[in-house]
């Protein structure tokens, strides 16, 4: 999950760290009266989750507001680097005496820490032409960073003076916050040192692993890569974010039959062998095991509210991780809040695993469900739904020439 620079440093603002004041704007008038209010001296950066931006001309320097409301008028609505910029961030011009570059991210076996004191746009070309100017260390994640430890780093990066135990004690502390909110980068570039030594965050990326963002409140929906594209969508998301446990996604399609499937490989053969048979999947889902049913129910109410669905299949090789009844129960209360008549809807179900005769026992309360005896394929359960769709196609199309 790639953060947008607003989002990114707001989670290290409230760390009290140092960032400068900055606002997000989408349009001209509210990035010129965000400038104004700084007199004028403020960077407007185009605010997509992507770093780079200032070698393609989408970070401009500006020294009245009518200059900074002209770059977010450019900067608003245009395409770059794949993707439509909607907003700028605008934020108060720091006084920059040293720019450096520090990132954490993930090596093979520890965190991984990556500084340099020749930050700025051209890091790449220093690391090209002078790799020994990049420090590179791993990180004892049992014993994290301590500040004594960076700045060592740092000596050996070859900072000194009076700059040295300020950026030795925020790389440290930076180092805490990666971990804190479960990012998996961090890139700080430029890390800024103005005339009196005084660091300060003016460039920042952030990526935090997507099965932690249940713990991590302070990330917006507008934080996310691509924005649901609708409610139902939206409604999963939510719920992957306020429950505990593994990931659920679910991503809709043009189709009719939902899919209730785990994201591996046996999900991906059923959605294929569904095409193949002439059916036509209504969404994608990728459905973990979670201590509760709240995420699975996100799912399944998301399948019976599309108003495209016309059929369900609850499609898994074998169950290992989670016991099939958690699956009926889920199923269960997701048919009776949303009023499912499994005659007129067909559900069918290929589930086999852990506490299977008791999921048998509670979908045997829900008439017209289809629970497929045991050894049954997964290209049967496949079948087996696109088939009833066909057939109830066919008998609603009967009642209507009647």
């Amino acid at each position: 999950m790639k953060l947008t620079e607003d989002l990114a440093k707001s989670l290290l603002r409230i760390r009290g760290l140092p960032v400068p004041e900055g606002s997000a704007a989408a349009s001209a008038e509210e990035a010129a009266a965000f400038a104004q209010a700084q007199g004028g001296r403020v960077a407007v950066k185009a605010l997509i989750p992507t770093g780079r931006r200032g070698k393609v001309g989408l970070v401009r320097l500006t020294e009245t507001a009518g200059e900074a409301a002209e770059a977010a008028r450019e900067m608003i609505g245009a395409e770059a680097m794949g993707q439509r910029i909607a907003e700028v961030y605008v934020e108060r011009r720091a006084e920059i005496e040293r720019e450096f570059y520090l990132s954490f991210a993930f090596g093979d076996r520890a965190p991984r820490l990556v500084i340099s004191c020749e930050g700025g746009v051209d890091i790449e070309t220093v690391h090209t032409e002078r790799p020994e100017r990049v420090v590179v260390k791993e990180i004892d994640p049992l014993r994290g960073l301590k500040p004594w430890d960076a700045i060592e780093c740092w000596l050996e990066a070859g900072l000194c003076g009076r700059e040295l135990a300020a950026v030795g004690r925020l790389t440290a502390r930076l180092y805490d916050a990666f971990v804190a909110l479960d990012a998996v980068m961090m890139e700080i570039n430029p890390l800024a040192v103005d005339v009196e030594g005084r660091p300060a965050l003016v460039g920042a990326m952030m990526e935090i692993d997507d099965f932690a963002l249940y713990r991590q409140r302070g990330v917006a929906k507008d934080g996310l890569p691509t924005p649901p594209a609708n409610p139902r969508e939206a409604a999963v998301q939510e719920a992957n974010r306020a429950y505990p446990g593994a990931d659920s996604r679910y991503t809709e399609l043009e189709g009719d039959i939902g899919l209730l499937v785990a994201g591996g490989g046996a999900g991906l053969l059923q959605h294929d062998m569904i095409v193949e048979m002439g059916g036509r999947p209504a969404n994608h889902s990728d459905v973990s095991p979670a201590p509760g049913t709240e995420k699975m129910e996100a799912v399944l109410d998301a399948i019976f509210t599309n108003p495209r669905s016309r059929a369900l299949l609850v499609g898994y090789n074998y169950l290992q991780m989670a016991p099939c009844d958690q699956v009926a129960k889920a199923l269960k209360i997701s048919v009776k809040r949303n009023g499912v008549d499994a005659c007129r809807f067909p559900i069918v179900l290929r589930l086999f695993g852990p506490a299977e005769t008791e999921a048998r026992k509670i979908v045997a309360t829900i008439p017209g469900a289809n629970y497929l005896p045991e050894g049954a394929t997964l290209e049967e359960g496949c079948r087996a739904v696109v088939e009833a769709v066909r057939k109830t196609s066919a008998t609603a199309g009967a009642e209507v020439t009647r």
